[in-house]
């Protein structure tokens, strides 16, 4: 609890501040691309060897989504990309930078995602880069777009898209993997505008706690332990050099357990101070998916409603699209409106918390 009280005051503290009153940056749409097929709770359970009941209640889990062949991250941004591109009827010339946000886990190694995205979608007008920050990437990537565009004058249209295939990373025969047990394939993309007088992006917070730093990855296969013959003498061992590994379960547990909800909530903290407001002026959280005794913690911590979110039980924890379609979710339910004051949070593994404030609807 003193963690808690001590982190949450430095980090209400933070410099904060907004931008030029006249700078203004919109969500002009988005679109998310999920796989076709899902797996129910039933379904996972036979997998996992984790009573249903315990996915669906303690875990969240009624059921997500399941990656097909052509599932991988770069296909799906690209094909939410052209969609987002088709529902605005903006014109692929007309972008002036493509920021990836999605994984460095994609389709190939040492291969710049954003510029395929921009050849597939013929924006040959647009540069093109990556962001890589695991499943705390599409809040800093509005950030970063938005900032970037307030100090180049040449920067008017942004698409922001990413994908997410993490899913395919988890050790499905490791307990000590449960909480990833959530994960599902899927892609986004957005497009903001400078001017765009809807759907303003705000502030933005991010924390980062590195003590998270070698908790979560894939041991084999990078420039320090390369899959050799000796990695790959059986088939077992193969397969594990090929997945995610916990070097210290027990520890990282029992660290998230102290440090995740003030994390969390400082992000949140700093997004409001960032945008001079409020926690009570929140009216919508979207929150990547996590167990819902977390979920619903964060937003008691903020004196946030229950009913001001939607939570992602039918979903899973699609990676970096959990913020979008938790908004799409309160749009359709009527939880968004015009003027509603959204906060989307997300958390990767690192560990990083970031959120944006984005107020919905027509600028008053």
């Amino acid at each position: 609890m003193g963690f808690f009280v001590v982190e949450k005051n430095r980090w209400n503290k933070s410099i904060g501040g907004t931008m030029n009153k006249d700078f203004r940056v919109g969500i002009v749409d988005y679109d998310v691309y999920l796989p076709e097929k899902t797996i129910s709770a039933e379904e996972l359970s036979k997998e996992v060897n984790i009573p249903a009941d315990i996915l669906r209640d303690k875990m969240g889990i009624n059921r997500k989504y399941v990656g097909g062949p052509e599932d991988h991250p770069g296909i799906m941004a690209t094909k939410a990309s052209k969609a987002v591109l088709n529902k605005t009827g903006i014109d692929a010339s007309e972008i002036d930078m493509i920021l990836y946000a999605g994984e460095t886990f994609s389709e190939y190694i040492c291969w710049t995602v954003g510029i395929k995205i921009q050849e597939e979608i013929g924006a040959h007008n647009a540069y093109a880069w990556d962001l890589s920050y695991r499943c705390a990437a599409t809040p800093l990537a509005i950030k970063v777009a938005k900032d970037m565009m307030f100090a180049d004058k040449n920067l008017n249209t942004v698409l922001i898209a990413g994908g997410n295939v993490n899913a395919y990373l988890v050790d499905y025969k490791d307990p000590n993997q449960s909480f990833m047990f959530n994960m599902s394939p899927a892609g986004f993309a957005m497009i903001i505008k400078r001017d765009h007088f809807e759907n303003e992006i705000l502030g933005t917070g991010i924390i980062t706690d590195s003590s998270f730093c070698d908790d979560v990855k894939v041991k084999y296969g990078g420039s320090i332990n390369p899959i050799t013959s000796d990695v790959a003498k059986d088939e077992e061992s193969l397969r594990k050099a090929r997945l995610l590994d916990l070097p210290d379960p027990t520890g990282m547990k029992v660290r998230l357990g102290q440090k995740s909800l003030p994390a969390f909530t400082g992000a949140v903290r700093k997004a409001l101070l960032a945008s001079d407001l409020e926690e009570k002026d929140i009216d919508f959280i979207g929150i990547n998916h996590i167990g819902p005794r977390a979920h619903y913690g964060i937003m008691s911590d903020l004196g946030i409603e229950k009913e001001k979110t939607v939570f992602l039980a039918d979903d899973g924890h699609c990676g970096h699209a959990d913020q979008l379609i938790a908004l799409g979710h309160g749009i359709d339910q009527n939880k968004v409106t015009d003027g509603t004051v959204c906060a989307l949070l997300g958390a990767g593994t690192g560990y990083a918390f970031a959120c944006s404030m984005v107020r919905w609807g027509k600028v008053k």
